[in-house]
């Protein structure tokens, strides 16, 4: 199996034993819909400009580092998870950043982020910053690959 497939599928099994119960519709989570979306829109705007877009729309700031730690194992605090599987229009763009930290990291880039929400802002602001073409490139792999995963997660 491929680096990213096996990536991919380490975050899909993260977010699925979080045991989250979801409301019985059609409509996909938020989470999902932002990492079907993302992958298209960085390759039309850019990594920057993306970003900073789903940045824009982040609700709770503190979501985003709860993910992160839950995504690489640091925290088992799983409810930040179901709150970002809501189908709420606002839902799912902390979460999505959490992985772009994650997939930012496994390409070699330095993520510091920390749990301090006066700090928090300026740190994720500060990303945009570093990250450049080829990133963007080795990203997609990562992110289409993630996109397909999240897909496919029983949700319905």
């Amino acid at each position: 199996m491929n680096e990213y497939v096996d990536f991919a599928i380490n975050i899909g099994k993260r977010i699925i034993s979080a045991n989250c119960q979801l409301e019985k519709d059609l409509s996909k989570p938020g989470l999902v819909r932002r990492a079907v979306d993302f992958p298209s829109l960085m390759l039309s705007l850019g990594f920057s400009s993306a970003y900073m877009f789903y940045i824009s729309k982040v609700e709770k700031y503190e979501n985003v580092h709860k993910v992160y730690q839950v995504l690489k194992g640091v925290s088992n605090d799983t409810s930040v998870i179901c709150e970002e599987l809501q189908k709420k229009e606002s839902a799912g763009y902390s979460g999505y950043i959490g992985i772009l930290l994650l997939t930012l990291e496994k390409i070699g880039k330095n993520v510091i982020i920390t749990s301090d929400t006066s700090k928090l802002y300026y740190e994720l602001i500060d990303i945009a910053t570093k990250v450049d073409f080829k990133d963007e490139r080795i990203m997609l792999l990562y992110l289409n690959e993630i996109k397909k995963v999240l897909e496919a997660l029983p949700y319905e």
